[in-house]
């Protein structure tokens, strides 16, 4: 059936509103009212189906049928706490409406509201003690309280009565999952999803049990599962181009990046996605060269994001190439952060003079800008004027708690001054309030190896390298420290976090 215009539909619902006369009763109305309804509903046109139905409503509210349906509606355009009040609104007209029990029963559930929950579920369960919604319902309530071994018995029942359907089966699994048996759960998941049309809601699930277990070889297998089933979400490509990087299939990953960078080429997050996934899965001259390559095609945005990925691979000189165009003498709101960035890579590459001038430009223009503060308390460092490259950084650090480079920086000005304790409490807190930056986890190491403390800094190498799997800076760093120091603890942790990835 050939579908009329939203626009178009509206235009009726008005035209409808002017042309109901006062000669009709208020049932005709809302009879009227409640037909626009169904039309607006055929032909998708969800707003001007709201607006009907509680017209309607508004001449007949004593109809539980009319609250039902827009309680339907409210819940597909997103609107869960009107369509609660609206099946609640049912339900009083009508107290064995099977809709609206089980419909509330639902969503309290799912709102962790047991007490509600029960409260419609005792009614459905007295009518049809294998009432579906019921049933699910109990067994949201009862994984929610965590009783595993009741939500397991509700799984069997909830399998028998929708048989043909996931839910059953993910409350089985969650049920298993939380009785320990995360790997039976994962099994019988693995063997619906084979068999499944619809395999998403299996595939979802397993996804989330292999990401608690930390297992990357099942993220990634269930990635690729995944993929065909979201051809428009590029997380799942990315993340199944991981799976076949650490098989050693390059030519399924050059499809798969080819492709996203065909269909989202405009999409600055999606192409910085891309260029993490290089940094994390290739060698680091190969990451450079494809990173290099988005950036030199991507727009102004994605060149100064991967302009500064550049400087952290150590090639500053392609990223002062990039930044050259986008950060005229002329310092603007539009070009600030290019500004910025262009004196980082200037300052990475020696430029010193042309990076201090650059960072005055930007702090004439905001002198509370934090980034050309930091690159003013580097080049003061450089210079070793301690006292006010420590009074810049703290600038930053005082005005933003959160701020990574501004904590780093403040560590790294106590160990170029030599002292050792305030040097390692810096690190330390650095450390404990960003656990999963690569940078500071190399400034320490750095630190600690120029201190002899060899086999510490293996240790902290190690031990972050097996908690950041997926990091391709975490495994240069690793690496790196192992090969230079061979410390004991690399020989320990090694095998481990090898076998882990997959390698």
């Amino acid at each position: 059936m050939r579908l009329i215009s939203r626009r178009i539909a509206a235009a009726s619902a008005l035209l409808l509103s002017l042309g109901l006369g006062a000669c009709q009763s208020s049932q005709e109305k809302a009879d009227a009212w409640e037909g626009q309804y169904d039309r607006m509903m055929a032909n998708q046109a969800y707003p001007a189906a709201l607006m009907a139905i509680k017209k309607s409503i508004s001449y007949d509210d004593t109809t539980a049928r009319r609250y039902i349906k827009m309680a339907e509606l409210q819940m597909q355009v997103g609107q869960p706490a009107g369509a609660a009040a609206s099946f609640q609104a049912a339900l009083d007209l009508e107290p064995d409406n099977i809709e609206a029990l089980r419909n509330l029963a639902m969503l309290s559930a799912g709102g962790r509201q047991f007490d509600a929950a029960q409260h419609y579920i005792d009614p459905l369960l007295s009518l049809n003690p294998d009432d579906p919604a019921g049933l699910l319902a109990s067994g949201a309530i009862a994984l929610g309280q965590r009783r595993f071994a009741d939500a397991s018995v509700l799984s069997d029942r909830i399998i028998a009565a929708l048989p043909d359907r996931s839910d059953g089966y993910i409350v089985k699994a969650r049920a298993l999952d939380g009785l320990g048996k995360t790997r039976e759960a994962i099994a019988l998941l693995d063997k619906k999803a084979t068999l499944a049309e619809d395999p998403k809601d299996y595939l979802y699930q397993m996804m989330t049990f292999y990401r608690r277990l930390g297992d990357l070889q099942g993220i990634r297998a269930t990635a690729i599962r995944l993929m065909p089933l979201y051809p428009d979400d590029p997380r799942y490509a990315i993340e199944a181009a991981r799976g076949y990087a650490a098989m050693g299939k390059q030519d399924k990953v050059r499809a798969i990046v080819d492709d996203l960078l065909k269909r989202f080429h405009n999409n600055t997050d999606v192409l910085i996605a891309i260029a993490d996934f290089w940094r994390d899965t290739q060698p680091l001259a190969v990451a450079r060269a494809e990173v290099l390559k988005i950036a030199t095609a991507g727009p102004p945005r994605v060149r100064s994001a991967l302009a500064d990925q550049l400087i952290d691979m150590d090639d500053a000189r392609d990223a002062a190439q990039l930044l050259a165009t986008l950060a005229p003498p002329g310092v603007t709101s539009h070009n600030i952060d290019a500004q910025t960035h262009y004196a980082r890579a200037l300052l990475a590459t020696g430029q010193n003079a042309q990076a201090q001038a650059k960072i005055d430009a930007v702090l004439d223009f905001d002198k509370a800008n934090p980034e050309a503060l930091l690159l003013r308390a580097r080049l003061k460092l450089l210079a070793k004027d301690y006292r006010g490259a420590f009074t810049d950084a703290q600038l930053v650090a005082n005005d933003d708690d959160n701020n990574e480079q501004a904590a780093l920086l403040v560590a790294q000005i106590y160990a170029a001054q030599g002292n050792q304790v305030l040097a390692g409490g810096a690190f330390g807190t650095a450390r404990q309030k960003f656990p999963d930056s690569a940078d500071i986890l190399k400034a320490e190491i750095d630190w600690l190896l120029s201190q002899k403390r060899v086999e510490e800094a293996a240790q902290r190498a190690v031990s972050f390298y097996r908690n950041h799997q997926r990091s391709g800076p975490a495994a240069q760093i690793f690496h790196k420290v192992c090969s230079q120091t061979h410390a004991m603890a690399c020989g320990a942790g090694a095998p481990i976090v090898t076998k882990m990835l997959g390698m």
